[in-house]
């Protein structure tokens, strides 16, 4: 075998796992580990293992998973503590142990099958040892020297945290993994804790309570005292005990690939995993156990074998990196979700990573849970919970928009359809209308139905803006009616959208009946028509047809009414900074590109009596576009101008958009929601129950557009 030389710079825990499972597979290797400290010099404190990495540990090398879980501190029960006040969910299996207990296993185990360790030993030039070795493992952590070598081969990429924390010990006692939040003058802080031998004791702070504390100015013995007098009530008396720990921000790191030539990283210097969701030693010691599987399959082939190690790691731990992020942006906007109850606000922490779920939580501890459901019904109803003899789930629960209730959380909201003639909607569309109803949701939304002929999206787009389309909603109303479900409308005009063929057909080309389409500005989408620039005095004829389709809806009977201002028609051109470029009175500032939208927003809210909502940008998806702050102003503007509800949606504005992996209509929900103090409904496009409850339950939503079947 040609493959015979492994060199891995990095002795940490996934260093020294790849390196002794290599060479205990292979014991005719020459395997040699370099690590910069001595072997008795290590940083942290404790190490959390989740009960799914055991059998892998296992499976991968008895031995040394004999030693590691005998060290184990084991628990069950997840703690949030809020200003002293305790809710405790069980049902985790968890397990911790000292970081220096597991160095000492592994060392010890790598040494035992005959890895060459080489410590105070800091590698200069990892190309050398490149060159020098059939394999090189770059295990040396977030800030590689490996990676660093060839920044341009792996792609590597960042994102900086704002959230600042650092890493203490303590000899308090902990029966469990505990999250504490202490309120103070400055702000909120937390600590993140874990039982052992020495308790870990991890405080982080959001950017404005660090500013305000003036930690920054701090000194050591400072710091430390200050926060012992924090968190006082949960120390017992003890002291914190740092190891040269200094605040810091968390960087998450990952690469466009995690191999190159025979060089490959694992651990940190591949991917990182935010603190708070306690994954970074697992991920690293699986992708060991990863590493070695490939290399076994490949034999000599070293570029199959990475290759391989990549495409069966990187799925997981992009998932738990994306989980890593929810939760690392959950604790950057921590002020953001303490206007929530405080048991509602424990449970929107346990499934802030979006790995935990009401269902996992129900299976997990169904007492706690029982409470919850028990504590949510009160409140839906407005009602003693202790009254209640039997309670349903969340998504099951009413809800009150405008002084109309709904019977429960569940919105059927129609997808766009092309088969309309002349706006009017077909008996097809009116029956797929009225079947959602008899699925038992809460509210039926029609597709966005045109104001004017010519913001119809499509030829084939239903509208309505004639008497007959009146009559034609009119009747569908009633038939939802009759199945007890309350009727909602959506209006739009799709401004530069408007006109094109079907997504289905030809996405984004002109049909052979095209008008020209309308927008803020000449600005054109894709490969479409550019469209007119609005004027004044269209702006006066669109106000008004906006109130005339406004009156249409309530002539049909319909309960709800929705404003389509997104996803990149006529109001969204206006509001995007990409797509207005007036120099008027509508363009500019965002307060200047909300205008025209507002303006319709206030003659309708003064011609509708019922519940109003509005589809709301969120973010444009494209550097210095709409964000997520734009959003803010424009839900608490809408707000203000009478809107009851907002259903956050994100992109559509420009077709060079990129939406991240993060920024869905669940996490813009939950933020917009929590920031304004408005109802939300998340456009998720729900498929079941469990989606629902874990955005109703948590606060995240009031409602979410629901495809499934009736929850049983």
């Amino acid at each position: 075998m040609v493959f015979v030389k492994v060199t891995t710079i990095g002795g940490g825990p996934g260093g020294l796992y790849a390196s002794l499972l290599l060479k205990k597979t292979h014991p005719d290797w020459d395997v040699t580990v370099y690590e910069r400290n001595p072997p008795d010099v290590t940083y942290g404190w404790g190490i959390v293992f989740p009960n799914r990495a055991l059998s892998n540990l296992e499976a991968a090398d008895p031995e040394s998973h004999r030693a590691i879980t005998e060290e184990f501190t084991r628990w069950a029960d997840f703690e949030i503590y809020y200003d002293g006040t305790r809710y405790a969910c069980g049902g985790n299996a968890f397990a911790s142990m000292m970081r220096t207990e597991l160095l000492r296993v592994l060392q010890g185990r790598a040494r035992e099958v005959g890895v060459d360790l080489q410590f105070d030993q800091p590698v200069e030039d990892p190309a050398a040892h490149a060159d020098d070795a059939d394999l090189l493992i770059g295990a040396d952590g977030i800030h590689s020297p490996t990676r660093e070598t060839w920044p341009d081969a792996f792609g590597v990429q960042s994102i900086e945290g704002t959230t600042r924390f650092s890493w203490f010990g303590t000899d308090a006692d902990f029966d469990a993994l505990a999250h504490i939040f202490e309120t103070t003058d400055d702000g909120i802080f937390c600590a993140h804790t874990y039982p052992g031998p020495t308790s870990t004791f991890i405080v982080d702070c959001d950017h404005e309570t660090w500013a305000t504390s003036g930690l920054a100015g701090m000194d050591e013995s400072e710091y430390l005292a200050s926060l012992e007098e924090v968190f006082a009530d949960h120390l017992d008396g003890h002291s914190l005990k740092s190891e040269i720990d200094t605040w810091r921000t968390f960087t998450t790191i990952w690469n466009d690939t995690w191999h190159h030539d025979n060089v490959v990283l694992l651990g940190d210097a591949a991917h990182t995993a935010h603190y708070s969701i306690g994954s970074g030693t697992t991920l690293a010691m699986e992708d060991a156990i990863g590493l070695m599987n490939a290399v076994d399959v490949n034999g000599d082939d070293v570029a199959a074998a990475l290759a391989d190690y990549e495409a069966d790691r990187r799925p997981f731990v992009e998932e738990l990196q994306r989980a890593g992020e929810r939760s690392r942006m959950h604790f950057e906007a921590i002020r953001r979700f303490f206007s929530l109850p405080e048991r509602q606000r424990a449970v929107h922490h346990l499934t802030r990573s979006g790995r935990v779920s009401y269902e996992s939580l129900l299976r997990r501890d169904p007492e706690f849970m029982a409470t919850f459901d028990q504590w949510f019904a009160g409140q839906a109803r407005d009602i003693d919970p202790d009254t209640l003899e039997s309670v349903e789930p969340p998504c099951r629960q009413p809800l009150s928009i405008g002084g109309v209730t709904l019977d429960n959380r569940l919105v059927a909201a129609a997808e766009p359809t092309f088969s309309s003639r002349q706006g009017q909607p077909t008996t097809a569309q009116s029956d797929a209308l009225v079947s959602r109803a008899a699925a038992g949701v809460g509210l039926v939304l029609t597709e966005p139905l045109a104001v004017t002929s010519r913001g119809r999206p499509t030829p084939g787009s239903a509208g309505l803006y004639t008497n007959d389309h009146t009559r034609a909603w009119r009747d569908t109303v009633e038939a939802i009616h009759d199945r007890g479900v309350l009727a909602g409308v959506h209006l739009t005009h799709a401004g530069p959208g408007a006109g094109a063929s079907p997504r289905g057909f030809s996405i984004d080309r002109p049909s052979g009946n095209q008008w020209r389409p309308l927008a803020a500005s000449p600005v054109t989408y894709g490969e479409g028509r550019t469209p007119e620039p609005v004027t004044a005095s269209d702006i006066e004829d669109l106000i008004e047809t906006f109130v005339t389709a406004t009156e249409r809806a309530g002539s049909a009977g319909f309960d709800y009414l929705q404003l389509h201002l997104g996803h990149g028609n006529l109001f969204a051109s206006f509001l995007s900074p990409l797509t207005n470029r007036r120099e008027d009175a509508y363009g500019g500032s965002l307060e200047h590109r909300m205008r025209f939208p507002l303006a319709v927003v206030e003659a309708v809210r003064a011609t509708w009596d019922g519940p109003l909502g509005a589809t709301a940008m969120a973010a444009d998806w494209v550097p210095n576009g709409f964000d997520l702050d734009d959003a803010f102003v424009l839900a608490g503007t809408l707000a203000e101008t009478g809107v009851d509800l907002v259903a956050p949606i994100g992109g559509g504005t420009v077709a060079t958009e990129r939406a991240p992996n993060l920024e869905d209509p669940r996490w813009y929900s939950d933020q917009i929601r929590n920031e304004v103090g408005i109802q939300t409904v998340a456009t998720s496009h729900a498929t079941t129950p469990d989606e629902v409850n874990t955005l109703v339950g948590t606060g995240r939503a009031d409602l979410v557009t629901y495809y499934g079947q009736w929850p049983e």
